[in-house]
């Protein structure tokens, strides 16, 4: 998955500003704080990818180690 930045986007689908469902997710010994756009008018998916990804136990952001 794609590094991105979490900021507001045009939606392609109905031209409407959307901004990012921010979620994190625990795998193993990292952390994945993840964006995910949807299309405010219809809800349809529009985009996701990695905005951090941090260490579990330090919460130090590893992000440029994992690449």
């Amino acid at each position: 998955m794609e590094i991105v930045r979490p900021v507001q986007i045009t939606s392609p689908i109905s031209g409407q500003p959307s901004m990012p469902k921010i979620v994190e997710r625990q795998y193993g010994d990292k952390i994945y704080v993840e964006a995910a756009w949807y299309d405010s008018a219809s809800g349809a998916f529009i985009r996701k990818g990695v905005v951090k990804i941090l260490d579990a136990v330090t919460k130090e952001d590893i992000t440029s180690q994992c690449k």
